[in-house]
C-alpha cells in the first residue's frame, strides 16, 4: 500500500521537475511579469491595438498606459534621431580635412597640378564644417547623456541662442545659416546611415 503513494509522488516530483526545468528554459533570462508606474502592481500588460497595430499597452488593474508602440513613420524619425556617442566620426573626418588642407596647403606652392587647388580648397571647407558639426552634436549629447536629460532642451535652447544672436547682431546671420545648413547636412546623413544599417 505504501509503495504506490511513494512511486505517485516519485512520478509527481520528477514531472515538476521537468515542468520547472522547461519553464526556466523559456523564461531564462526573461520577466514574465512587470511592475505598474501607477498602481506598482504585478502585472502582464494588455496591448492595446488598432487595425492590427499596437497602440500602447496598459495594466490590467488600473488602466494606466505602460508602454507605447511608435508607428513606422516614428521608427524611421527616431533613426534620425539616435546615433552612437562616440567622437570617432569626428575623429576621422577632422582626419579627412586636414589631409584634404595639406593638400591644399602643397598646391598652392606649385608642386600639385592647378587642378587639385579647387578640389582641396572645398574639400576642406566641407569637411571642416561637418567635422565643427559632429563636434557639436556630440558634446551635446554627451552632456545630456552624463547629466541623464533629454538632448532635445540642449537643442531648444541653442536654437534659441542662435535666434537671439541674429537679433542682436544682424552681421552673424550668414554664418548661423550655414552653420544651421550644415548641421541638417549632418543630421540627414546620420539618419540614412542609421536606416540603413537597421535594414541589413
Amino acid at each position: 500500500m505504501s509503495s504506490i503513494p511513494s512511486r505517485f509522488s516519485r512520478h509527481k516530483s520528477s514531472s515538476n521537475l521537468m515542468l520547472a526545468g522547461q519553464v526556466k528554459s523559456i523564461y531564462d533570462g526573461h520577466h514574465a511579469t512587470v511592475n505598474c508606474h501607477e498602481c506598482n502592481r504585478t502585472m502582464v500588460p494588455r496591448v492595446v491595438s488598432y487595425y492590427g497595430q499596437p497602440l500602447r499597452s496598459i495594466c490590467p488593474f488600473c488602466g494606466a498606459t505602460f508602454m507605447k508602440f511608435p508607428s513606422g513613420l516614428q521608427r524611421f524619425i527616431q533613426n534620425f534621431r539616435t546615433s552612437t556617442l562616440s567622437f570617432e566620426n569626428f575623429i576621422r573626418i577632422a582626419t579627412a580635412a586636414a589631409f584634404l588642407g595639406l593638400l591644399w596647403f602643397i598646391s598652392e606652392w606649385g608642386i600639385l597640378p592647378n587642378t587639385v587647388t579647387p578640389f582641396a580648397t572645398f574639400g576642406t571647407i566641407i569637411f571642416a564644417l561637418i567635422a565643427l558639426a559632429e563636434l557639436v552634436f556630440q558634446c551635446i549629447e554627451q552632456l545630456a547623456a552624463k547629466l541623464s536629460h533629454d538632448s532635445l532642451y540642449y537643442w531648444v535652447t541653442l536654437v534659441l541662442v542662435a535666434l537671439y544672436s541674429i537679433n542682436v547682431r544682424p552681421e552673424l546671420t550668414f554664418y548661423i545659416v550655414l552653420f544651421s545648413l550644415v548641421m541638417i547636412v549632418r543630421w540627414v546623413i546620420a539618419g540614412f546611415a542609421a536606416v540603413r544599417i537597421a535594414s541589413k
